[in-house]
């Protein structure tokens, strides 16, 4: 039963510590983790209703007023955060924190969001309850199991229970319960109700979305050094990498030009790793009441997940403010974030893309935070072969069929996006004269692209030139490789 959350609770009860407040969801198994950090110290629960397990129902202001000569033990307070909007509680509970602390008497709030005015922030710990482990959803099972009586193998014990983790321990009962009842016994195809639950559980949250993979690194045409790296990495996941001594990969920042396959390198990753995929939406984690608290779950489920993928788009909007005046909520909600990106042990990798550098915090290329940072331009004639390759291929045309040579050297200048669009509207226009598609169609609708270099092309040169000591090429210099060919 989370013996390290269990601990930690009991040494900050002996401690002394007058407030705590546990951020989770699970009511139920938090409270059986306070009493169980309590030991002989009597518990009292207090909710607004009085429908708790245990909970009594006075008025808060009565349970304050009885705790200005409190004896040892412990006091939970059910979802009182909306109370802490209130002055006169906050004045209550800050002059309660002294005799709290000299009694041995610890005051806990019990919420799922943080709510935690600026006057009482150095009184009180906030201490996350972790999701349960894989100890803990092994029990869970192999308890409903009993339940229904039914008895598996270890080895599909084991893959149920990691496919579960990063669910709740109700959430877990629940999908467990459902796969055995469902009827014809639990096999391993019921995994994907499991998978299910936690697509659930992500269209529930407001800040992270579970991708659908359609995408590997041979779907991306060019950046051959990030494929390199990307590759190299791969197998970096699993007992056998930690063995060998490696820390899983932190992750990588993709800096450049708009179109340029930052964004379809991320599902690509996930993709070629096998891995799920996660977005997580800066703009909605600063929508909500309580951003930090928005991002540590996004994290929690993230790390849950674990090993996962977790796609930043456009980072330097989200935190566009946080080394600015008048970003103090993004300062504390970008610190939180690079601390985690520093620090974090679990496989989480995080792919961050950027347009804009100009507004990318520096904090956030030090070393240490993401493994590598990588420039994508625009591609070169190779590269926009290999893309135009990949679109014509995709929609079904064999690529020989058509001059990729010339299309190729029509574009320079061009994105990715920007060669996709061509090959689509080509298609839109033989479509449209009931015939097939041919290299004309495509050159036609390619001259009637403006290219985005023609709009922005200081900028993108600024870019190339800020990248030029600050980040790796995601490209091969194929210059040079022709160079040596011709050699």
């Amino acid at each position: 039963m989370s013996e390290s959350v269990i601990g930690e609770l009991s040494l900050l009860f002996d401690s002394g510590y007058p407030m705590l407040y546990l951020l989770t969801h699970e009511e139920e198994r938090a409270l059986r983790i306070l009493r169980a950090a309590a030991k002989d110290r009597p518990v009292s629960i207090w909710s607004r209703t009085g429908q708790g397990a245990g909970s009594k129902n006075p008025e808060l202001g009565a349970v304050l007023e009885g705790l200005k000569r409190p004896g040892r033990g412990v006091t939970v307070l059910l979802d009182a955060h909306p109370y802490l909007s209130n002055g006169e509680v906050v004045r209550r509970l800050r002059d309660l924190s002294p005799a709290l602390a000299r009694a041995g008497h610890a005051l806990v709030f019990l919420s799922p969001v943080v709510s935690l005015p600026p006057e009482l922030e150095k009184d009180v710990t906030i201490i996350d309850l972790p999701l349960p482990d894989r100890a803990a959803v092994d029990e869970i099972f192999r308890a409903v199991c009993a339940e229904e009586q039914v008895v598996f193998p270890e080895d599909f014990t084991e893959a149920v229970v990691m496919a579960a983790r990063g669910l709740t321990e109700n959430e877990a009962r629940r999908v467990f319960t459902k796969a055995l009842r469902k009827g014809g016994g639990f096999k391993l195809s019921d995994i994907s109700l499991i998978l299910e639950e936690k697509k659930q559980i992500l269209r529930k949250s407001e800040v992270l979305e579970f991708i659908e993979l359609s995408e590997n690194l041979s779907t991306v045409g060019g950046l051959q050094e990030v494929k390199r790296w990307l590759k190299q990495r791969q197998r970096a996941f699993g007992e056998e990498a930690a063995r060998f001594g490696l820390p899983p990969p932190k992750g990588l920042l993709l800096i450049g030009v708009q179109g340029c396959g930052k964004s379809l390198t991320a599902k690509a990753v996930a993709g070629s790793w096998h891995l799920p995929l996660l977005r997580l939406d800066l703009g909605a984690v600063f929508g909500m009441p309580s951003p930090e608290s928005s991002l540590r779950r996004a994290i929690q489920v993230a790390e849950s997940l674990s090993p996962v993928v977790l796609w930043v788009d456009e980072i330097e909007k989200g935190f566009a403010q946080a080394s600015g005046a008048g970003g103090e909520n993004v300062s504390r909600v970008f610190g939180g974030f690079i601390t985690w990106l520093q620090e974090k042990k679990l496989p989480v990798f995080v792919v961050a893309t950027a347009n804009e550098v100009e507004n990318l915090p520096p904090e956030l290329l030090r070393k240490g935070r993401f493994d590598e940072t990588f420039f994508v331009d625009l591609p070169d004639p190779h590269e926009r072969k290999a893309i135009l390759h990949i679109h014509i291929q995709r929609r079904g045309r064999d690529p020989r069929a058509f001059d990729l040579d010339a299309l190729a050297r029509q574009t320079e200048h061009f994105s990715g996006a920007e060669l996709e669009q061509g090959v689509v509207a080509g298609l839109y226009r033989a479509f449209a004269e009931n015939r097939e598609l041919s290299t004309r169609d495509i050159q036609k609708e390619l001259d009637e692209i403006v290219p985005l270099f023609a709009t922005y092309e200081e900028k993108i040169k600024a870019l190339r030139e800020w990248s030029k000591n600050r980040a790796r090429r995601a490209s091969l210099d194929q210059s040079l490789v022709d160079l040596f060919e011709e050699e």
